[in-house]
């Protein structure tokens, strides 16, 4: 009977050091759960500036894009009204 009761306390023995190195990894499990929860938060947070800082860049390089095409027409323009002249000054000559 003390065989088979200190059997039993050893078994008890184990199972509470096997229940404590269960708690130690849950804990450990606990923690790393946590940085895992920070890291993605901060991932997410990073994302929400990129998303909302695109429409500004695309809104700016459209602007730019028009400023420039708009530049680009008067110098057409200026360039159409020369080609023009020229052209009537070309005919006049020929006529004469």
């Amino acid at each position: 009977m003390d065989q088979i009761l200190k059997q039993i306390l050893e078994e008890i023995v184990n199972l509470k050091a096997e229940v404590q190195q269960i708690s130690q990894n849950q804990l450990i499990l606990n923690q790393n759960q946590s940085q895992t929860a920070l890291q993605v938060n901060s991932i997410y947070q990073a994302i929400v500036r990129l998303e909302d800082g695109q429409p500004k860049d695309i809104f700016a390089l459209l602007e730019k894009i028009n400023t420039d095409f708009f530049d680009k027409e008067a110098e057409i323009a200026a360039l159409n009204k020369r080609v023009f002249r020229l052209e009537s000054d070309f005919e006049k000559f020929n006529r004469q």
